[in-house]
């Protein structure tokens, strides 16, 4: 008995089209990033959080090994100078502060964005090293 071939055509995986995902994969990363530059853009927080650091790092700039920035409120009339460690953007709209006042206690200032309004001043270091802002976004 004679064997019948299989008329159906066979399948040839050397004649598949390869797709580039990395292509894929770059587009979408831009993309991403142009909705975060957007959304960063469009924020009043985050633009009221990047003015305050660059207000605050201009500052720094002029102070030597000695001194750092104080913080105090300008509202308040309170006398107390606090020692800024953080600044932390927390969305949707507060700015948080963490520091230590000038006996070393630890302090957290919680404030709206639209509430921003305070005296930065050049302090003695309260530590062995004058320390400096460090800045923290809150995604």
């Amino acid at each position: 008995m004679k064997q019948v071939e299989d008329a159906r055509p066979r399948f040839d995986s050397s004649r598949l089209i390869k797709v580039d995902t990395s292509h894929q994969d770059m587009m979408r990363k831009i993309d991403e990033e142009h909705r975060k530059a957007a959304y960063h853009r469009d924020n009043p927080v985050v633009r009221a959080f990047e003015s305050l650091k660059q207000s605050i790092i201009s500052f720094e700039r002029g102070l030597d090994e000695e001194h750092e920035i104080g913080l105090r409120l300008a509202a308040s009339g309170s006398g107390t100078v606090f020692h800024a460690r953080t600044i932390t953007s927390v969305e949707p709209d507060l700015i948080v502060f963490d520091g230590v006042d000038g006996e070393g206690n630890v302090l957290r200032l919680i404030q709206h964005f639209t509430q921003l309004n305070f005296l930065l001043k050049k302090v003695p270091k309260v530590e062995d090293t004058a320390r400096r802002i460090g800045f923290v976004i809150d995604d």
